[in-house]
């Protein structure tokens, strides 16, 4: 599934690996720079958190706190400091952003 949507939006899952409590931070591709924060080339390696002001585990504990800790796609505007819980497949992922008004 392809999903377009601004740099301060992050795509974050929450998973069981080897029993052990994971959220995995999504890593797209770079399309635009329509914000007034310069962007690195190499978005790859850029700590796209620390750009908005933030960590990662600030953000984890802003999602926890939206999804009551449930496993599934969450999103997180950066910029806004909103966070959401989607659901548990692509398509709630999806949906979410449409009701958002994003992609």
């Amino acid at each position: 599934m392809t999903l377009v949507y601004p740099l301060s939006w992050r795509i974050i899952r929450h998973e069981m690996r080897d029993n052990n409590d994971t959220w995995i931070f999504e890593r797209g591709d770079f399309f635009a720079n329509l914000t007034r924060f310069p962007i690195p080339f190499d978005l790859k390696k850029v700590d796209i958190e620390k750009l908005f002001g933030t960590t990662k585990a600030d953000v984890v504990t802003e999602l926890f706190r939206v999804g009551e800790g449930k496993l599934g796609y969450y999103v997180a505007d950066l910029l806004d400091k909103r966070y959401y819980y989607c659901g548990t497949s692509e398509n709630d992922l999806k949906a979410k952003f449409v009701e958002l008004g994003i992609g």
